[in-house]
C-alpha cells in the first residue's frame, strides 16, 4: 500500500472525512510503510533533497565537536557523553567523533555515544559511518525511550525540531480556525475546521494583532519534547541548531502565509500535497516557545543566537587561517574556505539558523567561549 493510500484510508475513517495537517504531516514523514524518513532513499546532499550545515563540509562538525569538548570539561566528567537527536547519515556525528579523539583523547577514550534516530535506513548508515569510531555507542529509536539512559554531557541536534509534525491554523474574522486535509479526485485539498484540543493552549500566547487570514504552525510536542530532553540530561547542555525564529518575528504580518516549506530535488516549494513520501515538509521553529518549554522543565537558557554569529565566537575564522599557510590553491583549502564562508554568510545558513543553547544543573558563570 502506498503512503498516499495509506493517508486517503485515514481521512475515510475519521468522523469528520478529514485529518488534521499534522496527522497528515506525520504519516507523509514517519509513517513506517512509506514515510519520508523512513525510506531507503538518499535525502541529504547532491544525491538527496537538500543540504544542511554538515554536509558542507566538516569544518562545521569541527567546529561543534570544539564547543562539546569545552562543555565536557566545564563540566569536569570522566566518561562524558554525546547525545545527537535525528543525525541522519550519521556524517556529523561521525565528523565530530575524529575532532575530539584528536583534541580531546583522554575523554574520547572514556566517553559514551548515544544517537536517538527514528528510521531505521538512517541507523544503518550512521552504523556504517561509526563503524570505527572505538567508544560506547548505543541506539535509541525515540527520546523518550532514551530518556531513561541518564547522560552527563551534551546533547546536540542539527535541523531536528523544523522536522516536527505542525498544526496549522489560519485566523478568520471570528477565531482561529485549523487546516484539516481532505481528499479529492486529483489528490488532497485544505478545509478549515475547529481546533484540536491541543492548540487551544498554544494560541492564548499569539498576539491579538495579527491580521485576518494569516496562518501560523504549531509544534504542540514541544512539551514533552523538552520534558523527555530534561528526563535523559541528569547535568550538562543541550546544542539545538535550526532555522526559526524568535515568536514576535517568526508570527509576524510579513509571513502571512506561514513558513511550511517542501524539499524535492534541491527545489524549494510551499505544497506538501505533491510528491507526498517523496520530498521533506519543514516549518520554522518557535524558538520562544522551545525555550519556555525548557525552561518550565529545568533546561536554563544560556545562549541564543544566529549561526554565524555563533560560529565566528566558537572559532570558526581561525580554522581558515590555520590552513591558509598550506597552499591556498589547493582544492582542499579552497573547498575548506569557501565552506567557511558559506557557513557564515548572512544572506545563507549564517543568517537563517539559530543556535540555542541550554544548561541543566550546571553552575552560574562557567566561561564557554560563546559567552564571551
Amino acid at each position: 500500500m502506498t503512503i498516499t493510500s495509506i493517508i486517503r484510508d485515514q481521512i475515510r475513517n475519521h468522523p469528520r472525512r478529514a485529518i488534521p495537517f499534522a496527522r497528515f504531516m506525520e504519516l507523509a514523514l514517519y509513517h513506517p510503510e512509506g514515510g519520508y524518513y523512513m525510506s531507503a532513499r538518499p535525502k541529504v546532499g547532491r544525491d538527496g533533497d537538500f543540504f544542511t550545515s554538515a554536509t558542507v563540509h566538516p569544518v562545521f562538525a569541527e567546529t561543534l565537536a570544539d564547543v562539546v569538548a569545552e562543555m565536557w570539561q566545564s563540566g569536569g566528567w570522566t566518561a562524558p557523553a554525546l547525545v545527537e537527536i535525528g543525525g541522519g547519515t550519521g556524517a556529523l556525528s561521525g565528523s565530530m567523533l575524529r575532532r575530539l579523539r584528536e583534541t580531546v583523547p583522554e575523554l574520547y577514550r572514556d566517553m559514551r555515544l548515544v544517537l536517538i534516530e527514528t528510521s531505521s535506513y538512517h541507523r544503518q548508515l550512521q552504523q556504517e559511518v561509526l563503524r570505527d569510531a572505538e567508544v560506547e555507542t548505543r541506539w535509541y529509536s525515540s527520546l523518550r525511550e532514551a530518556a531513561a539512559e541518564g547522560v552527563e554531557g551534551v546533547i546536540l541536534s542539527n535541523e531536528w525540531l523544523d522536522a516536527f509534525p505542525v498544526h496549522v491554523v489560519e485566523k478568520t474574522a471570528d477565531c482561529w480556525r485549523e487546516v484539516w486535509v481532505t481528499e479529492t479526485d486529483g489528490g488532497f485539498a485544505e478545509v478549515l475546521g475547529e481546533l484540536t484540543f491541543a492548540l487551544e493552549d498554544s494560541l492564548q500566547e499569539m498576539d491579538e494583532s495579527l491580521p485576518r487570514g494569516m496562518r501560523i504552525e504549531v509544534n504542540t510536542a514541544m512539551e514533552e519534547t523538552a520534558a523527555d530532553l530534561s528526563r535523559l540530561l541528569r547535568q550538562g547542555y543541550v546544542l539545538t541548531v535550526d532555522y526559526g525564529d524568535v515568536q514576535e518575528e517568526l508570527y509576524h504580518p510579513a509571513r502571512k502565509r506561514g513558513t511550511l516549506m517542501c524539499y524535492h530535488r534541491h527545489q524549494a516549494h510551499d505544497n506538501p500535497y505533491v510528491h507526498v513520501g517523496e520530498q521533506d515538509i519543514t516549518a520554522h521553529v518557535n524558538f520562544s516557545a522551545w525555550m519556555r518549554a525548557g525552561e518550565r522543565t529545568g533546561l536554563k537558557t544560556l545562549a541564543y543566537m544566529r549561526q554565524d554569529r555563533f560560529l565566528i565566537k566558537c572559532g570558526l575564522l581561525e580554522k581558515a587561517v590555520a590552513h591558509a599557510d598550506t597552499d591556498p590553491f589547493t582544492s582542499e583549502a579552497m573547498k575548506r574556505n569557501r565552506a567557511i564562508q558559506q557557513l557564515i554568510y548572512p544572506g545563507g545558513l549564517g543568517g537563517l539558523f539559530r543556535v540555542l543553547v541550554q544548561a541543566k544543573a550546571m553552575p552560574d558563570g562557567v566561561p564557554l567561549s560563546f559567552l564571551r
